[in-house]
């Protein structure tokens, strides 16, 4: 019965390096999607706070005693607080007219890929608040 018993042991053979090719050959893609998806949820937030900054700088200049200067700081000092090293080099320009106020807001996002340079440009415009005599239109 023993010399049954030992031809019928099964031999394991290891895997042969399989285990860390597939490693090798699957770690940096999830690695890099990973990147990807993340670079992509920096690349919305930032368009988010790009609007809410052009709309914080359209409060400002559309008010009654507002000037575009005022609406320009308000917008980057939005920026500043909510997300100095999300948005670099914001660039903020408001055209006021008597009647309209538009303001674009414009800034890089962070990158985590290095070959990527991602901006994001938002606008925000409406009517200039502007005090009338009752009884005059």
């Amino acid at each position: 019965m023993t010399r049954a018993r030992r031809s019928r042991v099964v031999v394991c053979r290891d895997d042969g390096g399989y285990s860390i090719l597939e490693a090798v050959i699957t770690l940096p893609v999830m690695i890099s999607l990973t990147m990807f998806v993340v670079q992509y949820a920096l690349l919305w937030h930032g368009r988010n706070v790009a609007e809410a900054a052009a709309q914080d700088g359209l409060r400002a200049a559309r008010s009654y005693q507002g000037t575009a200067t005022m609406g320009q700081q308000a917008a980057l000092d939005y920026l500043r607080q909510v997300a100095p090293k999300l948005l670099t080099s914001p660039h903020v320009q408001v055209d006021r007219t008597p009647t309209t106020v538009t303001v674009h807001v414009r800034a890089h996002v962070l990158s985590l890929l290095g070959f990527a340079r991602l901006d994001v440009t938002e606008t925000a415009s409406g009517p200039v608040d502007r005090f009338v005599q009752p009884g005059t239109r």
